[in-house]
């Protein structure tokens, strides 16, 4: 296989995307792509997830289609992330005066979690607040009770390394997930169980950076009961100014990329989708959220956190991913390869060549099926809308991109969607090119 030149793999995406149209929103969906001003909203703010986008994007996505949503408006998100667009739906239900009805599903069992937290306080709002105010005292209780002692602290090497976690703080953690489940039900224990996991980083020297886990010696962990009962404060002030909803949600945890069962959403024509995959970009986000995983007891061994990394997009080569690709079986098969061949030509000749390869190839498959299984929930004059980034691989004259907006595009023209627009929304500043960028894909169904 002969390596194209830089300049032959960047014609290759030109005129990939030449018939579409294709517009420079910088100004307008800019801080849009990335979560600005979530931390200060109520819901939003329970939990930083860096990955997540603005809480304002649906509705300016709304805004631009001249979108008024009617008196029912329907929307689904294969990739729920933290809940962002299932708070947003619901958020601008409420504002229109409408009903919504969302579906969303999420693989990540920690954050699927975390979104359910979210979901429920937003739906039950006020009502909430007795019960929430009334298990938090007795989760003190049983807490502080005496003889209630130490919880061991789980096998997983970065919460047993000391300097990374003080013991006593895993300890206290792991005493008050305990607390929570022994004494609480319901939406009340999912609410109190993301108080915890938000609590989790200040509880150590470790900090999230979006794309792993970074070591700060010079940190002061916090006790764990200060930072929890600080967290749960919070959630008590956001519940208690929240109008109930009469409105459906729900997220399921699933798998995003296949056909859609009915408790998964498969049952309904939606208005609009939604979504941010896995950029692929190296990034293993089963890794980046590890540490709250744990403390909550998503998973008990190694060989868990293992099986739950094989489960999720072929966004990084962190594991041996199946090397099965549905696509070389169906009629698509040629178009897709033409597709695909000029990136993975440019994969330079390194120890890196393999694992980049099936990134490729596993990255393109996951997104086909994706956009394939969303065409068959989508409503005739409905509207897809993705927010993804494109990613260099390698350095030097070795260095080359994977544009998944213009790959995904492609993908999607050949599963029954047309490109209506892709809106470039940023231009990543790590690096310079202007194929290195963050945008956001419109869809129309064919």
């Amino acid at each position: 296989m002969t390596k194209p030149s830089g300049e032959a793999l960047i014609s290759h995406y030109r005129a990939l995307q030449k018939p579409w149209q294709v517009t420079q929103q910088e100004a307008q969906y800019g801080k849009l792509v990335i979560p600005t001003g979530n931390s200060q909203l109520p819901f939003h703010r329970w939990f930083h997830l860096k990955e997540a986008y603005s809480s304002r994007l649906l509705a300016q996505l709304f805004t631009d289609a001249d979108y008024c949503g009617g008196e029912r408006f329907s929307v689904f998100d294969p990739f729920s992330g933290s809940g962002t667009t299932a708070l947003s739906a619901l958020d601008l239900a409420t504002t229109t005066g409408a009903s919504v009805y969302f579906a969303g599903i999420e693989r990540n069992p920690f954050i699927w979690e975390l979104s359910q937290a979210k979901l429920q306080g937003r739906v039950y709002g006020w009502s909430l607040t007795p019960k929430f105010e009334s298990a938090l005292d007795e989760v003190a209780r049983h807490f502080r009770a005496p003889g209630a002692g130490k919880c061991e602290v789980p096998q997983q090497s970065t919460l047993q390394n000391n300097e990374y976690f003080p013991k006593e703080n895993v300890e206290d953690l792991i005493a008050i997930r305990s607390a929570i489940d022994s004494v609480v039900e319901g939406p009340i224990r999912t609410i109190l169980r993301a108080a915890l996991a938000s609590s989790v980083e200040a509880c150590g020297r470790l900090r999230r950076d979006g794309r792993a886990l970074r070591y700060e010696p010079s940190r002061r962990p916090r006790p764990a009961w200060e930072v929890f009962s600080e967290r749960a404060a919070i959630i008590l002030q956001d519940l208690s100014i929240t109008e109930p909803t009469n409105s459906i949600a729900k997220i399921s945890l699933g798998d995003g990329r296949g056909r859609y069962t009915a408790s998964e959403g498969g049952s309904e024509k939606y208005d609009w989708i939604v979504f941010s995959p896995p950029y692929p970009n190296n990034i293993d986000y089963t890794e980046v959220y590890k540490t709250e995983a744990w403390i909550l007891g998503c998973y008990e061994s190694a060989e868990d956190m293992r099986a739950q990394r094989l489960l999720t997009v072929r966004s990084h080569p962190s594991v041996r991913f199946n090397r099965q690709y549905a696509f070389e079986n169906s009629s698509n098969a040629d178009a897709i390869e033409r597709t695909i061949r000029p990136i993975l030509q440019a994969v330079p000749e390194d120890r890196y060549k393999a694992g980049r390869i099936e990134l490729i190839r596993g990255y393109a498959d996951d997104m086909l099926t994706t956009l394939e299984s969303c065409r068959h929930v989508m409503a005739e004059n409905g509207k897809l809308a993705f927010v993804v980034g494109n990613s260099a691989h390698g350095a030097g004259e070795d260095s080359f991109v994977i544009a998944a907006d213009i790959l995904m595009g492609s993908l999607a023209e050949l599963v029954g969607w047309r490109v209506a627009d892709l809106r470039v929304a940023r231009h990543l500043k790590r690096r310079t090119g202007d194929l290195l960028r963050e945008s956001v894909v419109i869809l129309e169904p064919v």
